[in-house]
């Protein structure tokens, strides 16, 4: 007689903690969105009561800006993460004040926490280089294509005179809701104009 043992299925508690809506818990500083570390401890404790977190000694530069730095400990795994004591544009400060200090200290806190999962979405973007944020920035800044505009680019696409011309409409339009007729157009025009 075979006897069957079932065997739990392991839980990946980063997958659990990401599914974990923290918008409710954030506050705007400036530009950028912080998560309460009060919250994000709640919920760390909630999930695992063993969770534990140290700071390490906080690193000092030459031009006196400082690192601070934190390991927490869930699920019997430790996570390392460190954060510049910073302002609210996310620029070092040069001999911070002990509320700036413990402010960085939380804050590193809470980043350590979010890589077990917890609210990792609103660091999203953090460690995209200044120019690639304004530019991501302004694109969603940038107006939705209208049916105007559709219009125009078709009739660019009808007056093309040669397959070069049809870039730009085509590129305009990629990613809207208007892709695939711009794209349509442009292809029909290249097997009117004989065009690869």
């Amino acid at each position: 007689m075979n006897a069957q043992v079932n065997v739990p299925e392991a839980v990946n508690n980063f997958v659990t903690l990401s599914k974990i809506n923290v918008n409710g818990h954030t506050e705007k500083k400036g530009r950028f969105t912080y998560l309460s570390w009060t919250f994000a401890v709640s919920e760390a404790m909630k999930v695992d009561p063993m969770t534990v977190w140290a700071f390490r000694e906080p690193m000092v530069f030459p031009d006196g800006t400082m690192m601070v730095h934190c390991d927490v400990t869930m699920f019997g795994k430790s996570t390392y993460m460190f954060l510049p004591v910073m302002n609210n544009q996310n620029k070092a400060i040069s001999n911070p004040n002990a509320f700036d200090v413990n402010s960085a200290m939380m804050r590193c806190l809470v980043k350590a926490i979010a890589a077990h999962g917890l609210g990792l979405y609103i660091y999203a973007g953090e460690d995209l280089p200044e120019e690639e944020k304004q530019a991501k920035q302004q694109s969603m800044q940038q107006p939705a294509t209208t049916e105007t505009e559709c219009q125009q680019g078709l009739n660019d696409i009808k007056n093309a005179q040669s397959k070069a011309d049809l870039d730009k409409p085509y590129n305009y339009f990629v990613g809207t809701q208007f892709e695939s007729q711009i794209t349509t157009a442009c292809q029909a025009k290249c097997d009117q104009m004989g065009w690869q």
